[in-house]
């Protein structure tokens, strides 16, 4: 009896460290996560298309120490942002503003999209009234080669025989 209260009192420590270390790692607001969540809204400044959160150089880790500051001093992600972009251009922003020039950013693929349906539409119009045409020539011929009564071989090869001079 006495072996159990022991290997109790040993074990309970442990148990306890490990079930604190379980709750942590599953933390979801942890600052780590916090710092890359604003991180991914920024661009490196030294690389081309690469997002602060995913890049490895030094100049990276000097804005995610920045971004750490500044939570800790309470700013939100939009304040961050905000930061970053007032002093250093909006092009460090992984999305350009809704505002200004940039909202020619977000409406121009809008726009080259509905123009590219309109043309497609005019053009396949264009075949469909092209095919009716083509019916209608079609239906001509053939009236007028009913109306004769020559079929159309024979108009054919009594050219082709005034080609050659043998009729």
């Amino acid at each position: 009896m006495i072996y159990k209260r022991i290997l109790f009192l040993l074990i309970l420590p442990f148990s306890l460290f490990a079930g604190a270390t379980v709750a942590l790692a599953q933390d979801p607001d942890t600052k780590l996560d916090r710092i890359n969540n604003v991180a991914e809204g920024l661009n490196c400044p030294t690389c081309t298309g690469i997002n602060l959160a995913d890049c490895r150089t030094l100049t990276c880790e000097q804005w995610r120490d920045k971004i750490s500051d500044l939570i800790d001093e309470g700013y939100s992600k939009q304040e961050i942002l905000d930061y970053f972009s007032t002093r250093y251009g909006v092009q460090v922003l992984q999305e350009p503003p809704r505002s200004g020039f940039t909202l020619w950013l977000w409406f121009l693929p809008l726009a080259a999209l509905a123009a590219g349906g309109g043309w497609l539409a005019y053009i396949i119009r264009g075949w469909s009234e092209a095919d009716e045409e083509d019916e209608d020539r079609v239906e001509a011929v053939s009236a007028a080669e009913a109306a004769t009564d020559i079929p159309a071989s024979d108009d054919y090869l009594s050219q082709v025989e005034k080609d050659l001079d043998l009729g």
